[in-house]
């Protein structure tokens, strides 16, 4: 691996010299190498020739081009070999030798069969970190299981503890395990690189969807104790007002009023200072004894208002833990979050032509020294040349190979 860190004057990311063979496709494998190509890693991205890899087929398509697909495969070099061709798997070889991390994400057994996996690519690149991203994990009764994100979200208990009380389980409204899993597996591919820069030694690391859905568990102690938790819907099952809170015209609220110095300012907010002191009202057990008939005081008083964004800047002003329930628009449109880096404009890819950017997600995290970029994403096969002309090959030769794939 190559020392290039600089200071911010240089700009270099802070996985510049780190090199990376991914053969990830969905949602995990490809957000977590994506993050790595932030942050400066070369990103060596295998593809299915000719249509190239799952994620391109993703959401809202721009000139055949999957914009959620442009984001997922950021800062990449796309590189089409078809892996059941003895002929890719000996390019791939060659390259694995001067690798410093491969990051795949097939159901476990399927890079073995290919002649890709860990313990052979370890043999070639001892010092290789080589992470595998799938739903249940290398081993075990579920391994060969097929499985998604919904599926990790099932089985991990997390969709058992949301929704209604008298409701049935509900779902994430986003893909939680595979950018959870994504974030997982960035840190870990980053940590057992720290422990091959001083050991010269590579690592096989196994994240699974349902591994990461586990962790996000909180309930999961409780059973220590006897205790299952039960669905609670939008508000907590033992702090009040601590949830979600309807004003009109669909619009909503969270608060989190949970002192006593809280409750007295959040009293005075809604124009009802008697309550501070009302006997059902004073102590937080009163309140959630009583949370039924406080709920409907406090949504009775949003809903005095046509707007909600009236009574959250209120309660804004008096320091009262709150926010208005964002819609898309709103994020899309905060000075906050556009302030910040949260939502940025990357470039489109260069197959692209009726848009020159779109807006997609930030870095996931803000460095003083060296910040991240979201980079433009290349289209199917885009690196094939300047890639495999590193490893010996002619572009003739690289034309040659690609004809004999085509449909």
């Amino acid at each position: 691996m190559a020392e290039t860190i600089q200071t911010k004057a240089g700009m270099a990311g802070m996985l510049e010299g780190v090199k990376v063979l991914d053969f990830t496709a969905n949602a995990a494998g490809p957000c977590c190498t994506a993050m790595m190509a932030d942050y400066g890693a070369e990103i060596i991205k295998i593809e299915r020739p000719n249509t190239g890899n799952d994620e391109r087929t993703y959401g809202i398509q721009v000139d055949g081009t999957s914009l959620l697909g442009a984001w997922l495969d950021r800062g990449k070099k796309s590189v089409t070999l078809d892996l059941k061709d003895p002929d890719s798997i000996a390019i791939i070889k060659k390259i694995v030798k001067d690798v410093d991390v491969i990051v795949e994400s097939g159901r476990p057994g399927v890079m073995d069969k290919l002649g890709l996996g860990y313990e052979t690519l370890h043999e070639i690149n001892p010092k290789a970190v080589y992470c595998s991203v799938s739903a249940f994990g290398q081993n075990g009764p579920y391994s060969r299981k097929p499985g998604y994100d919904l599926i990790a979200q099932a089985m991990s208990g997390i969709m058992d503890i949301c929704g209604e009380k008298n409701g049935p389980p509900v779902k994430s409204g986003t893909t939680l395990s595979d950018y959870v899993g994504a974030i997982n597996a960035f840190g870990s591919i980053v940590t057992a690189l720290r422990y091959a820069e001083k050991t010269g030694i590579g690592q096989h690391v196994d994240v699974s969807l349902l591994m990461t859905m586990v962790y996000l568990n909180g309930a999961v102690e409780y059973l220590n104790v006897g205790q299952k938790l039960t669905r609670s819907g939008n508000h907590h099952s033992t702090l009040a007002p601590y949830g979600l809170f309807e004003g009109n015209n669909g619009q909503s609220i969270v608060l989190a009023v949970i002192s006593p110095k809280l409750w007295a300012s959040f009293c005075q907010v809604m124009g009802k200072p008697e309550m501070i002191d009302d006997p059902k009202f004073c102590t937080l057990q009163q309140r959630r004894a009583n949370a039924p008939e406080l709920i409907r005081i406090i949504e009775d008083w949003l809903k005095s208002y046509d707007d909600i964004s009236v009574p959250a800047q209120m309660l804004d002003k008096a320091g009262i833990p709150s926010a208005k329930v964002f819609d898309q628009e709103d994020v899309w449109n905060d000075a906050h979050i556009r302030d910040q880096g949260y939502l940025v404009d990357v470039p489109t890819p260069n197959n692209v032509t009726s848009k020159d950017v779109f807006t997609a997600r930030g870095c996931i995290a803000k460095f003083s020294e060296t910040p991240g970029e979201i980079k433009q994403a290349p289209y199917v096969g885009e690196n094939n040349v300047e890639v495999l002309g590193q490893y010996g090959m002619s572009e003739e030769e690289v034309e040659k190979l690609m004809a004999r794939w085509k449909k």
